[in-house]
Order: C-alpha cells, then sequence, then structure tokens
C-alpha cells in the first residue's frame, strides 16, 4: 500500500512541478500539495493513523499526523498549512496564486514528502 501511495506521490509531484514550470501556478499549488498529501497518507495509512476512508477532515488529519511524526514536526506543520494555503487559493478563491511564492515552498515540500516516503517504508 505504501508502494502505490509512493508511486502517486512521485507522479502528483511530477506534474506540479511541469505545471509550475509551464506558468500555470494554480495547478502546480493544487498538484504539489497534493503529493506530499499523498505521501503523508501513505505514511498514515501504513502505521494505522489513518484508515483509505478518511473523509472528514481529512486534511486536518494529515496535518496532525505532519505534527506528531519525525524531526522538524512543528516546522513540517508550518509549511504544510502554507502550502495547503496556497491549494485553497488555487482551488477555491478567485486570486491566482503567485508563481514565486510557489517556487520558495517547493523546496520544503519535498523535503515533507520525502521524509514521508521514506517513514512509510520502514
Amino acid at each position: 500500500m505504501a508502494n502505490a501511495f509512493r508511486e502517486k506521490s512521485d507522479q502528483t509531484w511530477q506534474e506540479g512541478n511541469q505545471c509550475l514550470g509551464q506558468g500555470m501556478a494554480n495547478s502546480a499549488a493544487s498538484r504539489l500539495y497534493y503529493a506530499v498529501f499523498q505521501a503523508v497518507k501513505g505514511f498514515g495509512v501504513a502505521h494505522g493513523d489513518m484508515t483509505m476512508e478518511e473523509g472528514d477532515r481529512v486534511h486536518a488529519k494529515i496535518i496532525g499526523i505532519v505534527t506528531t511524526h519525525g524531526k522538524g514536526r512543528f516546522w513540517a506543520r508550518e509549511k504544510l498549512t502554507d502550502l495547503l494555503g496556497l491549494r485553497v487559493k488555487a482551488d477555491y478563491t478567485p486570486e491566482t496564486v503567485d508563481a514565486e511564492e510557489l517556487k520558495t515552498m517547493v523546496g520544503d515540500a519535498d523535503k515533507i514528502r520525502k521524509h514521508f516516503i521514506a517513514l512509510a517504508g520502514r
């Protein structure tokens, strides 16, 4: 199960970076956030912190998992919350995500994503 989420996260991450490279900041914000989401969910499901059927408040659950697992968890919570904010702006408001702001988040988001992929494999 964790491998399926890793593969999905890798693909979504690649799509997000392609969107960002093509100047599609709204699509990039959505894809990059979901790549991290998928990595954390893969860990959460593999370690019994959440189920596949998780529905209500699933994003809060993901933030909670990030906050309780691994080193730098409060830093990771802050960074993931910021990225979620851009995803919400991209998908639910008339505003457009600032591509430069998103670019500053990519490295941190990938660190979080890779951390949870590694944890899920243990």
